[in-house]
């Protein structure tokens, strides 16, 4: 959690004025246009100065300290001071009322001066606020993955899942690496036109590095507490997140501008590939008419930046579940054989027949969220809930975690079942919470569950995963810990990947091919 003790970091005559100066401004704000008095939402005891924005909890696995201060205030928690205030959603109902009813209000996004003018993410549209021109690059987004349209990407999808199984049966112990690689070839290919051929490619590589540096939520920082604090130089002292900056930055930079170089070049030379990209320059960009450059270098920067990470840890939680619920993966595999047989590998079209199958992606987006938190929301007015007021400016972040954790909607929510939603009365589909709220809801929600369908089918149809054991048979320890930021990523853990007998020759051919 953030504390008064962290102005140490930024040294001690900045920390003081920066404070001082944000305490006068805005001590009075959150209430001056509370006209009638109403009393804010609960949260933990304030104290004079500071509020109570130093519980704000962001020391990693933020979802379960929300989710434990839910138990002791409710499904909104309230926290202000330093002229900030967050508002936490710690469950389904109310993130629907606000989020999804009241979008005119709740889908703004906070200033964010760490990421957005530090770190210079602002172009991304999944930080962009209103006034940065969201609307106009979602609808570019949005038009690129609508359902009809994601069927047209299909083919791609189906030619990297037969490189994934390729790779599992040369290399397993390297499967996190695999689906890596398949989700960046995949998205590249859609986007730029690309053929990402290993791991070692380029613009593999600089998404890794960029997802290294995401180890932190947007807000979380004193930066972001304090905004004044990103005029200091830095080399001053205690500005370490400054210095950070300027790399993150340069990765920002070429993130977005180098694949649309290339793309550029390749037009230019006939050589170009078809992709969203060379389309889009083709509808939008002329000789004489270059204005909507850095719109199409921005969408299709965004989705280079944020595709993969959903389908990556999602399969990775997969191979965990696999792991620990061996039942579940038998279930599953007899499903495929029963309908699929053991002489071709899965298809798309043989999902309306594999009931489980779809069962257990749903399960997968509910047992171990991809993005606990979702991503931070901030209100564009005032506004009432409940009888509680909520200020203008207010950070409002959706535990999803915990939304998806519920005992009261998912009973057992910490088990892998996929049978909840089967039967007459199956349990809510859990990407009604999983990819965003409202005006925010992630436009590539459809693309991401196709994919991860076709690669869970045809790993479930071509290889057994099991628990590593030691030279004694037993279980091996698994020590995982998830990251913080945007995405929970699990770390590495050992896994056992072993080619099936039956569907053997399918993956034979596959590498053949």
């Amino acid at each position: 959690m953030f504390a008064l003790s962290d102005l140490a970091d930024v040294g001690f005559p900045t920390g003081i004025v920066a404070l001082t100066l944000w305490f006068g401004v805005f001590r009075w704000n959150s209430s001056r246009n509370n006209a009638r008095h109403l009393p804010l939402p609960p949260g933990p005891p304030r104290k004079y100065f500071v509020g109570n924005i130093n519980q704000v909890p962001t020391s990693g696995y933020e979802w379960l300290a929300y989710d434990k201060l839910a138990k002791v205030y409710g499904d909104l928690i309230y926290f202000s001071g330093l002229g900030n205030s967050v508002l936490s959603i710690n469950s389904y109902k109310v993130a629907n009322d606000l989020l999804d009813k009241r979008g005119a209000i709740y889908s703004d996004r906070p200033r964010l001066p760490m990421v957005k003018e530090l770190f210079g993410w602002a172009w991304n549209l999944i930080i962009m606020s209103y006034s940065e021109g969201f609307a106009e690059h979602r609808k570019l987004v949005q038009q690129s993955f609508q359902p009809q349209i994601v069927t047209s990407y299909r083919p791609v999808v189906v030619r990297e899942v037969g490189v994934l199984l390729k790779n599992l049966m040369t290399k397993p112990d390297d499967f996190y690496d695999h689906l890596k690689s398949m989700a960046g070839a995949i998205i590249m290919m859609i986007t730029y036109g690309h053929q990402v051929d290993s791991m070692e490619d380029e613009f593999i590589q600089l998404a890794e590095k960029v997802r290294e540096t995401a180890t932190t939520s947007p807000g979380s920082q004193l930066v972001d507490l304090l905004p004044i604090l990103k005029y200091t130089p830095s080399w001053f002292p205690g500005q370490q997140f400054a210095r950070h900056a300027v790399y993150v930055r340069s990765l920002s930079h070429d993130m977005r501008t180098r694949p649309y170089q290339q793309v550029q070049a390749q037009m230019a030379a006939g050589t170009a590939r078809s992709s969203l990209t060379s389309k889009l320059i083709e509808e939008h960009v002329t000789p004489t008419d270059h204005s909507k450059e850095d719109l199409i270098k921005n969408v299709a920067g965004v989705i280079y930046s944020a595709g993969a990470d959903t389908v990556v840890t999602a399969l990775v939680h997969f191979f965990l579940a696999m792991m620990q619920y061996p039942e579940v993966q038998e279930r599953a595999r007899q499903e495929l054989y029963s309908v699929v047989g053991h002489n071709r590998l899965p298809e798309f079209h043989d999902r309306k027949d594999l009931p489980y199958v779809s069962a257990l992606v749903k399960e997968l987006l509910r047992w171990k969220p991809i993005a606990p938190l979702g991503v931070v929301h901030c209100t564009a007015d005032v506004d009432e809930y409940q009888g509680q007021y909520i200020p203008k400016g207010t950070s409002v972040i959706p535990n999803i975690a915990a939304m998806l954790h519920d005992k009261d909607v998912y009973p057992c929510p910490d088990n892998f079942d996929p049978t909840r939603f089967l039967g007459d009365q199956p349990s809510p589909d859990p990407a009604r919470a999983a990819f965003g709220f409202g005006r925010r809801v992630c436009p590539g929600r459809y693309f991401a569950d196709e994919s991860m369908f076709l690669a869970i089918a045809c790993i479930l149809h071509t290889f057994h995963i099991s628990h590593p054991v030691d030279t004694e048979g037993r279980p091996v320890d698994l020590k995982i810990e998830w990251s913080s930021g945007l995405v929970a990523v699990p770390s590495y853990f050992p896994c056992i990947i072993q080619p099936l007998p039956e569907t053997r020759k399918l993956v034979i051919d596959a590498i053949l091919d």
